[in-house]
This record gives C-alpha cells, structure tokens and sequence, in this order.
C-alpha cells in the first residue's frame, strides 16, 4: 500500500522515532544530554545502533529544514559573513578571554583587544546567534559549549585558525583564479596562490611560516582524530602479515602511520620517507622496525625491490599529472608483484550518499581545488590515474574497512 503520508510528516516521524530512543538511553543510563549550555557534553559515546538512530535524525531533521524554509531562503542562507566571528575570535584569543566557568562583558573584551565595542559587540552577537557564546544577560557573554571547545581544545582552535586564516582566503579567490588559469592544473595557480600573492604551492607557502604551519597541523590533527580516520582501519583493513619484508611509507610524516603498522606487525621493516625538515624532526621510537630517510617523491625512489610502497592520504594533494609523476618516479624500484597501496578518499557517485554527508564530501573536495588544484577522485578517476601512469600498473580493487572514511586501494606492479 502506498503511503498517504507526506514528505515532511515522514521526515518528522523519523525524528520523533530516533530521538526517542536516544532521550531513552540517556535517560536510562544518568548520561548528560544534549545542550548548548558550556557544561553541555561534547560527546555522546552512542552504541552503535543509537549512532545510526542519531544519523538519522541528522539526516531527517537536515531535509526537513531545507523543505520548509523554501527555495528563495536556501539561497538567502549561504551567507557571505558567516565566518567573521569566527576570525573575530581566532586572530584576538576570544575564547581564551571569556572565563571558562564565569562571564565577561562586551566592553571588557573591547578594552582587551582595542575593538570599538559596538562593531566587537555586532559581530560576536552573529557568533551567538549561531550557539557560539551565549549572553545571558545584557552586555554579558559567557561560554557557549562550542566556544568553550574552541578555548579548551587546541586541535580545534588550530582548525577554527586554518579555515579563518587559510581557507576562507583561498575559497574567496578561487573563482578568480579559475578566470586567469582557467586549466586548473598547476598547484601554484590557485586561489590560495592569489590570497598569499605567491607563486609558490600552498605547502611551500606554509614551510616558510612555522607559526602557519603550526597551525595548520594542529587543524589536521583535529580534523583526523576522529574514528573515520583511525589508524586502525590501516592496521586491521588490509593483510599486512602476508606482506614478506619491506614497507615505503611515502610523505608518512613522522611516522604515526609506520608506528601503528610496527606495533602490530613486528616482523615488517618499514621506511618512513619525507621531506629533510621533516626528517630532521621525526622521532623513532626504540623497539619498533622504523626508520627514517629524506626524500622527495617526486624523485626516482631510492630504495629498490621493497614489497609495498604506500601513500596515505598523499595523492589528493595533488593534481593529476603531479600525481603521474609521483607514480612514474616508483618504476624504477619496483620489482615484479610490488604493491602500491593508496588509502585516501574515493567519492561516491552523486546523490548516492545521505545529503549532510554528500555537503562535507563535496565541501572538501572543493577545499583541495582551493589550494593547490588538486581533487578527492571516484574510483574511475583512481583507475585512469594509474593506467595513464603505466600500463603496468594493475588494478587490484578497493576496500573500506568498516568505519573508516578512507578507501585502501590496491595496485601491483606486473610486467
């Protein structure tokens, strides 16, 4: 039979039924519930069926909102100054000078930061119009528990930073960028680039500024802490201990990635490749199988016959031919059943996904055009990446281990 009910009545009936079961939850075991309060929790810890329950009141309430506001407000709401008191609070320390547990007021924070009151006032009111701080009182602001994440919390106040500082600026230009290299093939003609008037990539850009580049790990950090993108899905989504010897972790940082791996795979010898500087600051760690070399990927690779050469989360940095480059610089090296293991994104096809998730997917592939021209790419995209680079590059398939955001994609080299 079909149903008679309407769209809305659907989606509102899924919100009562999934909110139900979470409140019961709560309830039941003496759990904090949601609140914007600064004492409100900044995490539920939800099973996994009352996760799913809360994605799906995610989902339900998102579409609910966007049927009833109307096709006129969904436009109306892409507000071009969303974000400013977001930079407001970032580049004066906001969040650190609103008492955690006590309040403040808009004139003292003016005298603070040497704002006139009424334009400091105007903008943090649009932040609080949006659960960021509250005002309890008239003139009086005190912690919301989004700002006071940002206070307490340095990974995401370094994420807060890098997108005031970093991307809003190229996201702002990218149009005009798209109009002077209309190609968009160059990682050095972006609107980052005309942000920073630089001709350097955005890396570049940010190797020159300790203080930026700080901040914009501490972003990365933030952002890849989450379960999505545990180290776990890599130690446990892929057979490590039918690999026989060496492992290349390429751009690998300093070392996280080959740590986990070393940890639990003791009989791997793994090889962390990175940049000097980078090199210079990485840490072995005594009793694991890891070592460091200095190396550019751009370059022939140095160590020959090694079992899997590995990029995590390396080659959507960059744009396709860079990528080909990279790939052609292994050829060298490899001997005949090599792996070359890619665990990065892989998109979906459009609309395949629930739209909050489709909204961050497509917002990060965005951010990489943003910044250095580069892409999230579908499988079809990762296949002909590949087949461009070598013909002798075979494509084994793609798995992505439960939970993870991430894809491991396999290719061995066959001649």
């Amino acid at each position: 039979m079909t149903s008679s009910q309407s769209r809305i009545a659907e989606l509102a009936a899924a919100v009562a039924q999934n909110t139900q079961l979470i409140d019961q939850y709560l309830s039941e075991k003496g759990l904090p519930h949601p609140s914007f309060d600064a004492t409100g929790p900044a995490d539920f810890n939800l099973p996994p069926e009352l996760e799913r329950a809360r994605v799906a009141v995610l989902q339900a309430t998102q579409e609910l909102n966007d049927l009833l506001q109307g096709p006129r407000n969904l436009v109306e709401n892409h507000q071009h100054n969303l974000l400013v008191p977001l930079k407001l609070i970032a580049h004066f320390d906001i969040a650190q000078k609103v008492p955690l547990d006590g309040e403040t007021t808009f004139k003292a924070l003016a005298e603070a930061t040497n704002i006139e009151q009424g334009a400091l006032t105007r903008i943090l009111r649009l932040g609080i119009a949006n659960r960021i701080f509250r005002e309890p009182r008239h003139g009086v602001i005190a912690h919301s528990a989004a700002s006071r994440e940002i206070a307490e919390d340095e990974g995401l106040a370094g994420w807060v930073r890098a997108s005031v500082e970093e991307m809003w600026p190229a996201a702002e230009k990218t149009v005009d960028a798209l109009k002077k290299w209309p190609r968009a093939d160059e990682p050095n003609q972006t609107g980052f680039a005309l942000a920073n008037q630089s001709d350097k990539p955005f890396y570049a850009v940010l190797a020159q500024d300790p203080q930026r580049a700080k901040r914009f790990g501490q972003a990365m950090s933030f952002y890849t802490t989450g379960e999505g993108f545990s180290l776990r899905h890599l130690t446990d989504g892929y057979p490590w201990d039918t690999v026989p010897g060496t492992v290349i972790d390429l751009g690998g940082s300093h070392g996280d990635a080959a740590f986990a791996l070393a940890r639990k795979y003791p009989d791997l010898r793994l090889i962390v490749q990175e940049l000097p500087g980078v090199v210079d600051n990485a840490k072995p760690v005594e009793g694991l199988n890891v070592n460091f070399i200095a190396h550019d990927f751009f370059q022939p690779q140095p160590v020959k016959g090694a079992d899997v050469y590995f990029f995590r989360w390396i080659l959507h940095n960059w744009p396709d031919q860079y990528c080909i480059q990279i790939l052609r610089a292994l050829i060298p090296a490899l001997k005949t059943g090599a792996k070359i293991l890619v665990m990065d994104f892989v998109m979906p096809p459009p609309g395949s996904l629930p739209n909050h998730l489709d909204r961050k997917l497509r917002a990060f592939d965005l951010t990489m055009l943003e910044i250095g021209n580069a892409k999230e790419r579908d499988l079809n995209e990762w296949k002909a990446l590949f087949a461009e680079a070598d013909a002798r590059f075979v494509f084994k398939g793609v798995k992505q281990p439960p939970g993870s955001r991430l894809t491991i994609i396999e290719t061995s080299w066959e001649e």
